[in-house]
């Protein structure tokens, strides 16, 4: 048994390795391509790799990261990765996973995690006070948006179906359960229905206003046409943030014609919910209040690594009737102090991902996240100047979070395409597609912790450079056929 742990000596050449690394792959950053040029042999002697039968040294680990895994890694804490809404991760978050990992909590029942069931419950209470939730609200840390979505989504399909929720479920009903959202929501929502049993056919994606956010009036017409048809309308899914042009829904208006209607309000904040705790955001995101559940990603404006979602649902009870299952195995007596997260979500082995964002919230603390938030949309809004002013640029939307949206309007959408794709390869910088209104362009997200101004003026630079050249080009135009 003891082949498996390290002596004080092996703890401490691990260490050791590590630091190196971490000091090593921080000072090389900079230098280093944002996409790799994958080494493709290297991929393929680890994919061919046999079944190991004896152990190998940690000197052989190391070397195999430093050779094999770093240089064909795609370098997300680098200054120009923007390609989507994933930060670079903050500082003390590695230490944290670190220290769980060493800890080893099943935060599932508070008996297997007793500190880390009070962590987590106290990091739900602070995110549900953001929005103003009151007591009564529950919910967990998960895996990132989209888990916490189809939970979310759970509950509320559940809450409408009631009893026959868990012994029927959608079996035998004669009048299909029907979602509204916008024309660019997510596609976890799409995900959550399908897994759901719901049926993408009961999927409705409501148009947007010019300022991509969902129209109102379109929204009451297909609730209206579908009560009409015999179909029962049960949730409208909003966004705090839509994942193309950073959009927000009127979240107090969808929430009063909700209630008007008794439809469950999710808001999918995964993307910008967080923006709460920045002064310049707080005031349309305090909306998510009035909704029935919310999910966050801490993993994006809490800076933390991968994974930290959450979801929270303004009463924990529907959270609870929906998951809480006990067979005997697990039963265990209640404690005032303490919840059992295991009836709040699918997982029963859930680790302690609660950690690194109570560490990163108490040693950065909300006032240094609302400089480093409100920065990332003062970067978005710098890149939009230059979009706005260069006549080789074209905005797409307008800039209204920390995304992006242009194009190269003397370039058809293919030139707009081999644009990016030649950006991503030589390495200077990693953007990410996208469509607006049926056009294709490109898409910059800023949550780099790293990225400057010089860092936007470079990229902009390289892609009016490769928009010449690719301007100078051949035509790629197919010869019509001879009759």
């Amino acid at each position: 048994m003891a082949n498996l742990l390290f002596s004080s000596e092996e703890h401490q050449q691990a260490a050791n390795l590590t630091k190196t690394f971490i000091e090593r792959y921080h000072a090389s950053l900079a230098d280093r391509p944002v996409f790799p040029n994958v080494d493709r042999d290297s991929i393929r002697t680890i994919l061919e790799e046999p079944f190991p039968e004896n152990g190998c040294s940690l000197e052989d680990l190391y070397e195999e990261l430093e050779t094999a895994i770093v240089p064909n890694s795609t370098h997300t804490a680098h200054s120009r990765f923007l390609p989507y809404v994933q930060p670079s991760p903050n500082a003390v978050s590695p230490y944290a996973e670190m220290v769980a990992s060493v800890l080893n909590q099943n935060c599932n029942l508070w008996t297997l995690s007793p500190a880390a069931n009070a962590v987590e419950q106290k990091v739900v209470r602070w995110f549900a006070g953001l929005f103003g939730f009151g007591d009564e609200a529950g919910g967990l840390i998960t895996s990132g948006g989209s888990m916490a979505n189809l939970i979310a989504l759970t509950s509320a399909r559940d809450h409408r179906l009631g009893e026959s929720a868990r012994t029927e479920g959608l079996q035998g009903r004669k009048s299909p359960l029907v979602l509204y959202t916008s024309e660019e929501v997510h596609s976890s929502i799409d995900k959550a229905v399908s897994v759901l049993g719901l049926g993408v056919n009961h999927l409705r994606r409501i148009p947007c206003d010019e300022h991509f956010r969902i129209r109102l009036d379109l929204l009451a017409n297909a609730v209206i046409e579908d009560r009409e048809t015999g179909l029962t309308p049960f949730c409208v899914v909003g966004s705090a943030g839509t994942v193309t042009t950073g959009a927000v829904d009127p979240i107090a208006e969808l929430s009063a014609y909700c209630r008007s209607q008794n439809l469950w309000l999710h808001i999918d904040g995964a993307y910008g919910a967080l923006t709460v705790l920045s002064d310049r955001f707080r005031e349309s995101m305090s909306e998510i209040g009035h909704a029935d559940s919310v999910s966050l990603d801490p993993h994006k404006f809490l800076f933390t690594s991968f994974e930290a979602g959450c979801v929270i649902v303004k009463d924990a009870s529907i959270l609870r009737q929906a998951f809480n299952f006990s067979p005997s195995y697990l039963a265990m007596e209640k404690d005032p102090d303490f919840i059992h997260f295991a009836d709040y979500g699918p997982q029963l082995s859930r680790g302690f991902k609660a950690l690194k964002v109570w560490w990163s919230l108490r040693r950065f603390g909300r006032k240094t996240y609302a400089e480093v938030i409100e920065r990332m949309a003062d970067l978005a809004a710098y890149m939009g100047k230059i979009a706005d002013k260069r006549p080789e640029f074209e905005l797409l939307a307008p800039v209204v979070f920390n995304c992006v949206c242009f194009r190269l309007p003397h370039l058809d959408d293919r030139g707009n395409e081999k644009v990016l794709k030649r950006l991503v390869e030589n390495g200077t910088a990693f953007l990410g597609p996208a469509s607006v209104k049926g056009r294709f362009g490109l898409r910059a997200c800023f949550m780099n912790l790293r990225t400057g101004d010089e860092d936007v003026e470079l990229i902009m630079d390289e892609i009016a450079r490769l928009g010449r050249s690719i301007a100078e080009e051949p035509s790629e135009l197919t010869p019509m056929p001879v009759p």
